[in-house]
Formats: structure tokens, C-alpha cells, sequence
């Protein structure tokens, strides 16, 4: 029998009416009875562009179109609810509106049906660090954890895997927010396989070897994102930052940054060196932002230090982070997105960031307009013996290439990183420091590179011929407004730190974490 190749989106229940689903000046191509339609849009047939553009000839014996057709299918899933379908093909998906369709329909039909051992392809989205988005595909069927997959830090978009399912066909079966897969299959028989298809989403077999899919999922729907960013624009304008701050997004060169400017905040401002969260209130019209349509209009700038001129540049909707109560759920926001936390794991996370030892050593405060290269330099006046070793940068090899910061300041056997409170991609570079210095100084070749290189600064109390990493702490302290001992990060950031403990204890360092006041 020939095979099809069915790209399958379940409607969201509160969604009852066909016209609700597809686009405007959508065409009925067929129209079998009120539940089954077929739509479509126009395919125009033409000659290929690269056709002139590159080859500079017209020959229409070389044809192109893009067909578009998605059919709607409401059927009785059980004995009373009804649910509807939609099968798109060709480049069917452009009909349907947005957000119409339910989330990892697609992806917990596949992750219920497969082994934990048979998955080819994943798609995925670092949020606890960059937001990279990647994909990657193994020569053969593979475990989850052979992808490199971090459950705590990675959103999965997509997964690919082999099914033993007869009703699938036994076939290779895709899963995000669309169920896809090749199968023999026509209009007459797909009820009883839609039928099946709910009922594949439904379970709860997913939970025994993907439970993490449930700790957090990407917010699309616009509603909900609309009612989020309402909350957001009320808790900055009551001036509470407890909840919802703003941050820089990214590492930049602080070096070469004179200071951080909002667009149109008022003249009189003095310089700071981050953003100043009522500077950034009072830069709207009467101190109130009016909606979060300003803030995605507001542009934070990183001036030089050279000639004041832009540097750097974002929306202040992308400088925004924190996490917020709403309905029953924790969502958080970063880089401009929203995510749904399951609250299990918002507790679960808390609690080991809660775990973690804060330093009992005594650091003076930092003023919000200085730099963290100065501040080092006044952390280090203010300590008796310690050096400031942010300025070294030691190869990991023999070469130049790949440089490792050891620390920022040490005292003794107490290693010290520091940073600024950003969002999580930025305080991950500072976990990120951490744990790979902690790794490098076990090479005896790189601590002898380290070593020779503070000897020549006149340095010779830091480092011992032999080396034990239990004698030495890592101290990451973070530069925040807030006056708590621990810490105010973001959610994510609290996911990042999870590696950084436990990969720098491992390697049998104590760990300790320190808040630094911003006044």
C-alpha cells in the first residue's frame, strides 16, 4: 500500500469553531459533512527564481509551487468530548493561525510510545545559558543521556525515534507540537488513528523515563503571554524587584563600557555601570510604564569608554528576569521569553540552591557606578594578603589559544569569582569560569604555567609544590542590589549554579557562595 506522510496538530479544546483555526481567505477544497473540511490556498505555478537570478535563462519546462492544504477533522475522542485535528500538507502549517494548536502534542505521543533507548534526533534549547538552539542526530538509536542532553538547562523542542508501534506502523515517529510520520493511511480510516493518537498523548507512561519533560515548557500562547506581561509592567511599576528585575543579557567588555543609558531617561541622571531599575522607570512619560509595548520600544545603550559612542545595544523587554506567581504556576521570564516551571521542580531547585554554603568572609560593598574590575581592585585593599589575579589569563596547552581566567581575587587558599547580577546567560559565564579554573588547576602542566606566571608578579604564597584540592574554597561571590546573605539570582541561573557546585566539589574543593551589596 502507498504511505503518507501525515503531519498531525491537535486544536486546543476551548477552540470550537473551524473559522477560529485558519487563516483568512482560506479556500474549501473539499468539504465532507460539518466536522471534516478541507482548506487550502491558491498554488501558483512559475518558473524558479534561481532560474534567472543565477543562470540568467527562462525555460518553462522548469516548474514550481508551494501547495498548501490542511484538513480539519472533529471527532468524538471519548464518549462525550470532542476534540478537533488538523492534518496539514505541503506547507499546510502557514493556514493555521497561531497558537491554536496544543503544546508537545506531538512530543509526549512519541515519548510515550518509544523505548528510553531508541531515540535518533533531538532538537533542543539551552535556557539555562545562552539560548542556543541545536539539533543533533546519532548514527543510531540512542539514549536520551548520550545527546548531551542536561535535563535541568535544556528545553526539548523536538524528538525523533523508532516505534514498535504496529498502529504506527512500526515507523520512525517525530514529536514537538506536531505528531509526524509516515504510514499508510487514507481519509476513510483516520478516525479510529486520531482516536489513538489522543489517547497515545494522554498517557502518563513518559513519566517513568522522561519525567523531566514536565520541569519546564516554552509559553506561546498569547494570551497567557499577555496576561504575564501585564504583571510584569504592574510589579515594575509598583517598584518591586523582588520578583522582576532588569539585567544586561549578554557578555559584553566591560572594559570598554563608560556606562549603561536607558532612551529618554531624564538629563540629569548620573553615570551607572549597569541598569539602574528606577532610572529605568522614571525614564517613562509621568514615571509609569503604560504597557509592555514600551518596554519592548525601550532601548537600554552600552556606551565606550573611548568616544561615548554605542557599543551594545538591546530592548529592554530582553533585559527583563525573574520569576512570577500567576494562576497556580511559576513562570519565568529570559531573553524576552516566558516558561512555565512546574512548581515540584520550582521547589526542588530552590531547595538545593538553598543547600549551597554562603561565605562567612567579609567583603566590603560595591557603589553602582564602578566597574567589576575596579571593584576588584578595592575588594583586594580592603583584604589583607590577597592578590588581584583577574588580569591573568593562562593557556590550558602550550599554545595561546584556549586562556582560563583562574579566578578574579585570592587570599591564601581561598579562590574568588566575581560578577555583576545578570540574566542567567551572563551568570553562567561566571559559573562557567569556576568550574572549568577548578578543572584546569588539577593539571600539574597549567598550575606550573599559573605558578611561574604569579612568581614573576611576586607572588609565591597562593600554590605549594604539591597541590590538594580539598585545602582550597571557591568562593562566587555576585554583585547584587539586594542586601540578603544569599544571593537574588534568577531561576535559571539557579538551574546553571547546580553544575557548577557539584562538578567544583567533585573535584574535592570546598564551595561557598557570597551576596556583594550595590549601593
Amino acid at each position: 500500500m502507498a504511505k503518507v506522510n501525515l503531519s498531525i496538530y491537535l486544536i486546543k479544546e476551548e477552540i470550537k469553531d473551524f473559522d477560529d483555526i485558519v487563516v483568512e481567505n482560506s479556500g474549501k477544497l473539499q468539504e465532507y459533512d460539518d466536522n471534516s473540511i478541507v482548506y487550502f490556498s491558491m498554488s501558483y505555478v512559475k518558473e524558479p527564481d534561481w532560474l534567472n537570478i543565477f543562470f540568467g535563462i527562462s525555460d518553462n519546462r522548469l516548474q514550481t509551487a508551494n501547495s498548501r492544504a490542511v484538513f480539519l477533522k472533529r471527532i468524538n475522542v471519548d464518549n462525550e468530548k470532542k476534540r478537533i485535528f488538523a492534518i496539514s500538507f505541503g506547507y499546510g502549517k502557514n493556514l493555521l493561525k497561531d497558537d491554536v494548536c496544543e503544546e508537545q502534542f506531538g512530543l509526549k505521543i512519541v515519548l510515550n510510545t518509544i523505548e528510553k533507548n531508541r531515540i535518533k534526533r533531538i532538537s533542543k534549547i539551552d535556557i539555562g545559558k545562552n539560548y542556543k538552539q541545536s539539533q543533533e542526530q546519532m548514527p543510531r538509536e540512542s539514549d536520551i543521556n548520550d545527546f548531551g542532553f542536561d535535563i535541568d538547562r535544556d528545553l526539548i523542542k523536538y524528538v525523533t525515534g523508532k516505534s514498535e508501534d504496529e498502529k504506527f506502523g512500526k515507523s520512525t515517529i517525530t514529536g514537538g507540537d506536531i505528531f509526524n510520520l509516515v504510514i499508510d493511511m487514507d481519509v476513510n480510516r483516520i478516525d479510529d488513528f486520531l482516536i489513538y493518537c489522543y489517547k497515545k498523548y494522554n498517557l502518563e507512561t513518559y513519566k517513568v523515563n522522561f519525567k523531566w519533560l514536565d520541569h519546564i515548557k516554552y509559553v506561546k500562547d498569547t494570551n497567557k503571554i499577555d496576561q504575564l506581561n501585564k504583571i510584569v509592567v504592574d510589579l515594575l511599576n509598583k517598584r518591586d524587584f523582588t520578583r522582576v528585575w532588569l539585567a544586561i543579557p549578554e557578555m559584553i567588555d566591560w572594559g570598554k563600557v563608560k556606562c549603561i543609558d536607558i532612551s529618554r531617561q531624564k538629563k540629569d541622571v548620573k553615570e551607572y555601570m549597569d541598569i539602574d531599575n528606577n532610572v529605568f522607570i522614571d525614564s517613562f512619560k509621568n514615571s509609569t510604564i503604560q504597557n509592555f509595548d514600551q518596554i519592548k520600544n525601550k532601548q537600554i545603550f552600552a556606551r565606550s569608554s573611548d568616544d561615548n559612542s554605542i557599543i551594545a545595544k538591546w530592548s529592554a523587554s530582553k533585559c527583563i528576569v525573574g520569576s512570577i506567581e500567576h494562576d497556580n504556576k511559576v513562570y519565568a521570564i529570559n531573553g524576552g521569553n516566558w516558561y512555565e516551571v512546574n512548581n515540584d521542580f520550582v521547589e526542588e531547585t530552590n531547595k538545593y540552591y538553598d543547600s549551597i554554603p554562603l561565605s562567612k568572609m567579609e567583603f566590603i560593598d560595591c557603589q553602582k557606578n564602578i566597574t567589576e574590575d575596579v571593584y576588584n581592585n578595592e575588594l583586594v585593599k580592603s583584604i589583607p594578603g590577597s592578590h588581584l589575579i583577574h588580569k591573568y589569563k593562562i593557556p590550558t596547552s602550550g599554545g595561546s589559544g584556549n586562556n582560563i581566567e583562574p579566578c578574579d581575587v585570592a587570599v591564601r587558599k581561598t579562590l574568588i569569582h566575581i560578577k555583576k547580577n545578570g540574566g542567567s546567560s551572563y551568570l553562567s559565564h561566571l559559573f562557567n569560569q569556576a568550574a572549568n579554573s577548578c578543572s584546569a588547576l588539577k593539571d600539574n602542566n597549567f598550575r606550573a604555567r599559573f605558578k611561574q606566571e604569579l612568581v614573576n608578579n611576586g607572588i609565591t604564597d597562593l600554590f605549594n609544590d604539591s597541590f590538594n584540592a580539598s585545602e582550597y574554597t571557591i568562593i562566587l561571590a555576585i554583585i547584587n542590589d539586594n542586601c540578603e546573605d544569599r544571593p537574588h539570582i534568577p531561576f535559571f541561573s539557579k538551574l546553571s549554579i547546580k553544575y557548577a557546585y557539584k562538578h567544583i566539589v567533585d573535584l574535592g574543593y570546598k564551595f561557598e557562595l557570597k551576596n556583594i551589596k550595590k549601593i
